[in-house]
């Protein structure tokens, strides 16, 4: 299947920032938010793979993922930097003396990672994968595919690209695979592939009463959960997922595809007696995953959702699905666009309710990565509010739904608010593309400047 085509790049734009604007705020098709990202996505690459030669030469992964950032492949490049990728690298880059006891996991990981976009670019490459440190399927992020091990005896084996094709150890026959421009979907043509594909995402269903922050050993790319598959549950949990994009469908279509587009996977705390850690999070040390205990949704205004049937449950679930999913696409431009190695301790635009930061945007060096702390936030709940505000008029809400709503709508809003006023008050730093999105979230939220 051939690249994206030049024409989906937007046309008589001089300034960058142009672009990123028009990014952060229209609803865009994932082509056009690769096309105008590309260029950024590209610079970052290289700023990682010079910070990280040495450690990449020594995986064997250095010659090709050159090919990959030099290649015409705006999918390759979204893979690499829209993963935990960097967060690997710079884990590894900390060990030298392989004193962490989950080094050689960490070096599997990174490789599989590489796979899906050295596939996608048609790069050159052979990669030797050691089983013995792979004890389970892993979940490559932001491919939808898993990789499934089990079927190969031996601890070390080579998988070798050839014409457009792969082949694993133990065939003579190569497999072809093509892309789903509209999800980022890699497919083997092979009806039995050592992948098991998911789509249009993966669920996953866990429980927090046993999280535990991995300090020395890293089981997986992000705090330590108790993976369950809980039968029944997990099809529940399928099926708000579904409903909930359902809504967001009804609500704007082309929202839901960009949706889908940077939120891989579903993640679901199935502990159901109020105590689940979080309500609901994405994770920049795990693009792509949003995590949500969805009993616990209605907390904050007092509300127990004591029914997985119930419609108001997948509008909630629907509601996060935007927030979360915008975060994402936020977070995949900045990373993009920072010149920076990502440091998420870094505070710009402050969230009201974390009242132990003080409501500054610390500005001089790190002006972009707060003008993106404001537009991540800020329009993420904006657009949040805009669809609790449809549901609030095209449902038919029984009078408890109504107040609840309306509860909610109210709390969004005072987040909102203070992130306006901040961004006015340090309007002179906005670009005059900048200040142009700010004058239309002033406007659709009512905000009268001072």
């Amino acid at each position: 299947m051939p690249d994206i085509l030049s024409s989906y790049a937007p046309i008589g734009v001089s300034e960058p920032r142009l672009k990123l604007a028009n990014c952060l705020w229209e609803v865009t098709s994932p082509q056009t938010i690769l096309a105008a990202s590309s260029s950024g996505a590209r610079e970052r690459l290289q700023r990682l793979l010079e910070r990280y030669r040495t450690l990449l030469a020594s995986l064997g992964l250095l010659e090709s993922l050159e090919a990959v950032v030099s290649s015409q492949s705006l999918f390759a490049r979204f893979m690499l930097v829209h993963s935990p990728f960097e967060f690997l690298l710079a884990q590894l880059d900390e060990d030298p003396q392989r004193e962490r006891e989950d080094h050689d996991y960490l070096e599997e990981r990174v490789k599989l990672m590489c796979l899906a976009p050295f596939l996608a670019s048609g790069v050159h490459f052979t990669m030797a994968l050691r089983k013995r440190f792979l004890l389970k399927p892993v979940p490559i992020n932001h491919t939808n595919l898993i990789l499934d091990l089990r079927e190969f005896p031996r601890d070390e084996f080579f998988v070798t690209p050839s014409k457009g094709a792969v082949r694993f150890p133990g065939e003579t026959s190569h497999h072809e695979f093509t892309w789903d421009e509209s999800l980022c979907l890699l497919r083997f043509s092979m009806r039995h592939a050592p992948f098991l594909l998911r789509n249009p995402a993966d669920y996953v269903v866990y429980t927090s009463n046993n999280i535990s922050e991995p300090v020395k050993f890293l089981s997986e790319d992000s705090p330590t959960y108790e993976i369950q598959y809980r039968g029944d549950l997990f099809e529940e949990i399928v099926e708000i997922v579904e409903t909930a994009q359902a809504f967001i469908q009804a609500y704007q279509p082309p929202l839901l595809k960009e949706l889908r587009f940077f939120v891989r996977a579903f993640g679901m705390d199935t502990s159901l007696e109020g105590k689940g850690k979080k309500l609901y999070s994405s994770t920049p040390g795990q693009p792509g995953l949003i995590q949500m205990a969805p009993c616990l949704l209605g907390t904050p205004e007092g509300m127990k959702i004591d029914k997985r049937g119930d419609p108001l449950l997948a509008m909630l679930v629907a509601a996060q699905i935007i927030h979360e999913g915008l975060h994402q696409k936020h977070y995949y431009l900045n990373r993009c666009e920072d010149t920076e190695s990502v440091n998420d301790g870094q505070r710009g635009f402050i969230r009201p309710e974390f009242s132990e930061f003080q409501m500054t945007c610390p500005w001089g060096q790190n002006q972009t990565r707060c003008l993106h702390r404001f537009f991540n936030l800020a329009v993420s709940v904006g657009f949040e509010i805009l669809f609790l505000e449809h549901l609030l008029r095209a449902q038919r809400l029984a009078p408890e739904g109504q107040d609840f709503f309306k509860s909610r709508l109210k709390r969004k809003r005072g987040y909102l608010l203070p992130f306006l006023v901040q961004a006015e008050l340090l309007r002179h730093c906005f670009s005059p593309e900048g200040e142009i999105v700010l004058g239309e979230l002033f406007r659709l939220f009512g905000y009268q400047t001072t």
